[in-house]
């Protein structure tokens, strides 16, 4: 009976369906290409949503600097296969503006804090 009930909630999915949906929580990055994290505007397209989601309140500041760490272990070729063809130096560019935002939020973050706790 419950199966049933799950089964019947479940939406499925066409093929061109998948290809058009979203990719990210914030339902503002797009896939590109291929299925997967493959390209270099992909990687600063998630980075960017997951910063704006953090300004706008949607996610806390642990779940951003989470997903942001994921996404740059993403950016590893050991860890992604789909980014063989990209070059070192461009992987390491991105991870640069990864540790940037992290940076910027964790910063943002205390002073977000320091200030709400003299209140």
């Amino acid at each position: 009976m419950v199966h049933e009930y799950i089964k019947g909630k479940i939406k499925e999915f066409s093929k061109e369906e998948k290809e058009k949906r979203y990719k990210y929580l914030g339902k503002e990055v797009i896939d590109v290409g291929d299925p997967g994290l493959d390209s270099i505007p992909e990687f600063y397209g998630i980075a960017n949503a997951i910063w704006r989601d953090w300004k706008n309140g949607e996610i806390n500041t642990k779940t951003a600097i989470g997903r942001l760490a994921l996404l740059k272990l993403l950016t590893y070729k050991s860890k992604n296969r789909k980014i063989k063809d990209i070059p070192e130096e461009e992987l390491e560019e991105v991870r640069k503006f990864i540790d940037y935002i992290i940076q910027v939020i964790e910063n943002e973050s205390r002073r977000k804090s320091e200030s709400g706790e003299n209140k």
